[in-house]
């Protein structure tokens, strides 16, 4: 009866053991980890743009125009994943400023863009380095306008003076590929298309990151973004063109917090 008991409790020690080993080692799969990734870009800009049924304005900042231009742009990151799944969420915010370029009827000017964004996505894991799935990209352009210029009508010089702002959502098509977990050297490439006449009539980013993981907590990526927008609505007087490509290098620093 003794060797009885004591089988039994051993038996019922290692079932509960084995449980909690399960447990402990599953459980972290199936766990959901977040991290935030705060990010500045040195843009560069090219280009047009248009309003009314005035001619387009065509812009293109050099490096030798970089620092007489010198803006901004920065993003924020947030996501969280599981074994399976990405949600993803990135805040950008660009200020940009380029000389207009010289043609028959554009004299002289600058062209300023102020671009805020939102994006959502999920992205599922097809393997342990390759995600894809679909966003959400709210996009608001304040775009401004200090322009002289021929009038194409009445082919007199004119000054325009105006800024404008529009905001639609381009949906998006993402995939990206990145280094396995828990390695030290970081890779991230990542690309992105949609509007598709919904918003923009071609939207499209891509961007190359490598970098290092500098404890479990902290890592940085450095590497360079391309984002482009084709995006015209309207006729006439409400006419509106926004064709331009933002790029340049940027640097990544992030946190991962579970």
């Amino acid at each position: 009866m003794f060797n009885f008991f004591q089988k039994s409790t051993f038996l019922i020690l290692l079932a509960s053991s084995t449980q909690t080993f399960a447990q402990d080692t599953i459980q972290p799969d199936n766990s959901w980890r977040f991290k935030v990734e705060p990010n500045m870009m040195l843009p560069h800009m090219k280009g047009k743009a248009s309003v009314s049924l005035l001619p387009n304005v065509h812009v293109s900042q050099s490096p030798s125009d970089f620092f007489e231009h010198l803006k901004f742009a920065g993003m924020l990151t947030f996501e969280a994943e599981n074994k399976d799944w990405v949600i993803t969420s990135d805040i950008i915010y660009a200020s940009l400023a380029a000389n207009v370029k010289k043609d028959p009827l554009v004299l002289d000017g600058k062209l300023t863009a102020k671009q805020f964004s939102f994006e959502a996505g999920l992205l599922r894991k097809i393997t342990p380095w390759l995600e894809a799935g679909i966003s959400l990209n709210l996009v608001n352009i304040k775009s401004g306008f200090d322009v002289n210029l021929i009038n194409p009508v009445s082919l007199k010089p004119m000054h325009l003076d105006r800024s404008i702002s529009k905001t639609w959502v381009d949906p998006m098509l993402v995939a990206r590929t990145r280094n396995l977990p828990n390695k030290k050297f970081l890779y991230n490439v990542s690309g992105e298309i949609g509007g598709f006449g919904i918003g923009s009539k071609l939207a499209w980013q891509l961007e190359g990151l490598a970098g290092y993981q500098f404890s479990n907590l902290f890592y940085a990526m450095a590497g360079y973004q391309i984002i482009s927008m084709d995006y015209e609505k309207g006729s006439n007087n409400s006419n509106f063109v926004y064709d331009m490509d933002m790029f340049g290098p940027m640097i990544k620093v992030g946190f991962n917090l579970k």
